[in-house]
């Protein structure tokens, strides 16, 4: 009797797909890491240089510090969490980065900022969250895995969404009482929910999408959908990989500036009319609470339409509106009006970062999938460290950030092109020859 290849789902599979949980905890804990760190406490830099009596080149050093260190171990890395597990390390980085932000607190020095920053801070967000949870979701999705990565980028949203409550936390208590508070509680939130991340669905006796045998079988057999394993060196051998690597770079050189000096960037805007800095950082907190909310909005929206149109297509389109979200501030009017274009803008840039991933993916597959972004991430970071500090260094020489805009508006036109010509490579001959030999 001829199977039903219409029903999606086994009769003995749970009526929600676990991986959907992995979906829900990967979101929250990349909430925690973009709330507390890449996203909001680019509102301690002010406080921060102040008390520290430092300018924001020198922060924005020690953040470059910071991505040196995450680039050049991000290989190793990547090999430690196919190796132990996605559970663990996100555990490990929640651990090391809460446990940078309650050392943050005690600082009286720039090189103990440094130390903290660098060593545990930046070097535990980065081994752990995004670089944990993105190749958990590679493992358990493969037709929804552009949505899927897209809904935990919401997190992006969620964790930005929160920075008027941080700057009331640092404008009330203290930047110092602010980062202890924030360090106890993504201590105690990793460790209580990471635990619940499986490897595998197949540890868990489930298909990818919680797709039946028969039509998991059906999909892997199609010229559409193969299942593509590609061996490391095989994919590094290949074009797509490092035109992907260079236009995720290019990306992120100007997102690594933006993300640390936005609350900054939108005061010296706002000022443009004499406002004070009180009430300009306000106002900027509102302002990247929309552009955090537009980006937990976009990101699912851009990621369902990423799964049905070309990713490369959908993320150059993006990347140009990111550019034309920098020509808007460069009048300085500090027309709130423009605020919100630039917020608007940006986020539709931001809300096409997960495609990238989800083309790693789907060009070279699940096995290897850690190491490969882990190989991705050390010349991402090198191409990106500096951003923060060439921009800082040109605020601090002429108290105006219109010169480090424009280098960012010329570096997204070249990101826009690098995704557009991006083509998905060939599968070489061993790894078709093995597709069609499991298909029989």
């Amino acid at each position: 009797m001829k199977p039903d290849i219409d029903k999606k789902v086994n009769s003995s599979n749970p009526r929600i797909f676990y991986g959907w949980w992995i979906v829900l905890i990967s979101l929250l804990g990349i909430t925690v890491k973009i709330g507390s760190f890449n996203r909001n406490f680019t509102i301690y830099v002010i406080p921060i240089r102040k008390e520290l009596g430092i300018g924001v080149s020198s922060i924005a050093f020690a953040d470059m510090l910071g991505r040196l260190t995450a680039g050049i171990s991000a290989p190793a890395i990547g090999y430690l969490v196919d190796k132990f597990g996605y559970k663990n390390m996100l555990i490990f980085g929640g651990v090391t980065s809460g446990l940078g932000f309650i050392l943050l607190a005690a600082v009286h020095s720039y090189l103990m900022f440094c130390l903290v920053l660098v060593g545990l801070i930046s070097f535990g967000v980065r081994a752990g969250y995004h670089t944990a949870a993105i190749p958990a979701i590679n493992s358990w999705f493969r037709k929804h895995r552009g949505l899927a990565m897209s809904i935990i980028s919401t997190g992006n949203g969620f964790g930005g969404a929160f920075a008027p409550l941080v700057a009331w936390m640092v404008l009330s208590l203290g930047w110092r009482r602010s980062s202890f508070i924030t360090g106890v509680f993504v201590v105690i939130f990793m460790v209580s929910t990471s635990w619940l991340v499986k490897q595998s669905p197949e540890s868990m006796g489930l298909k990818p999408d919680g797709i039946s045998e028969v039509n998991d079988n059906d999909i892997l057999g199609s010229t559409d959908y193969p299942e593509e394993d590609f061996g490391v060196k095989e994919a590094m051998h290949t074009i797509a990989y490092w035109q992907l690597m260079i236009a995720t770079g290019l990306r992120n050189t100007v997102t690594s500036g933006i993300n640390l000096l936005m609350a900054p960037m939108m005061i010296w805007f706002l000022q443009g009319v004499n406002r004070s800095e009180t009430e300009s950082l306000i106002i900027a907190s509102f302002f990247m609470m929309m552009f955090s909310v537009g980006s937990m909005i976009l990101n699912p929206m851009i990621g369902w339409i990423g799964d049905r149109w070309r990713k490369e297509k959908v993320s150059a389109v993006c990347m140009l509106l990111g550019g034309l979200s920098m020509l808007v501030l460069l009048d300085r009017s500090g027309s709130l009006w423009q605020l919100g274009l630039f917020a608007v803008l940006l986020a539709l840039s931001d809300a096409a970062n997960p495609l990238a991933w989800a083309m790693l993916g789907d060009y070279f597959g699940r096995k290897n999938f850690a190491t490969l972004q882990g190989w991705h991430h050390l010349p991402n970071q090198l191409m990106s460290m500096s951003t923060p500090v060439w921009m800082g260094f040109i605020f601090d020489r002429t108290d105006s950030y219109y010169w480090s805009l424009i280098p960012c508006i010329v570096i997204y036109i070249l990101a826009t092109g690098s995704y557009w010509t991006l083509r998905r490579p060939k599968l070489p001959s061993d790894v078709k020859s093995g597709i069609v030999g499991s298909a029989r």
